[in-house]
């Protein structure tokens, strides 16, 4: 087994990574369910299909994860740095992304319902067929390559509430 495989496919929900390297670890298919990891670095990780529901991300580093089909319903992402991140099918429903980093992320086919988008930082944020119902957009930064892939309703509303870049 490869060092970086040892949280694969495990169930997770009850560990203290405190002191734990997560730096490029693989913990795709892994029941992480409300574990604590703020303001953790987890850059190059592969979360992929992992459930993250009701964990604490906020403050992460989490440039270049891999995080497609994750649950992450209801988790604090709040000042997240997910730069390039692959989010490609995750849930997202009712997450907290307040201030995040959000640049070139790949929010394609996600479902973003009820998430709080306020101060976001979504420049060159791909949202193609993404669902943005109920989203706040107060104060979040985009340009125009991000409004070309949002839906129309969604994009009033981030006209409306957001900065343009």
């Amino acid at each position: 087994m490869n060092p970086s495989d040892v949280f694969r496919k495990r169930n997770l929900s009850k560990v203290n990574f405190e002191y734990e390297e997560l730096i490029g670890r693989d913990f795709s298919d892994s029941n992480m369910k409300g574990v604590d990891l703020k303001n953790r670095d987890i850059h190059n990780a592969d979360l992929n299909c992992t459930n993250l529901s009701e964990a604490d991300l906020s403050g992460a580093i989490l440039f270049n994860v891999k995080m497609r089909g994750a649950d992450l319903q209801q988790t604090n992402l709040s000042s997240a740095k997910l730069w390039d991140a692959d989010l490609y099918g995750a849930d997202i429903r009712g997450a907290d992304i307040r201030g995040a980093d959000l640049f070139y992320a790949d929010l394609r086919n996600t479902d973003l319902s009820n998430a709080n988008l306020g101060g976001v930082n979504l420049r060159h944020t791909n949202f193609d067929g993404a669902v943005l119902e109920t989203i706040n957009f107060e104060g979040a930064n985009y340009d125009s390559h991000t409004l070309n892939t949002i839906a129309k309703e969604a994009k009033n509303q981030l006209k409306k509430q957001g900065k343009k870049w």
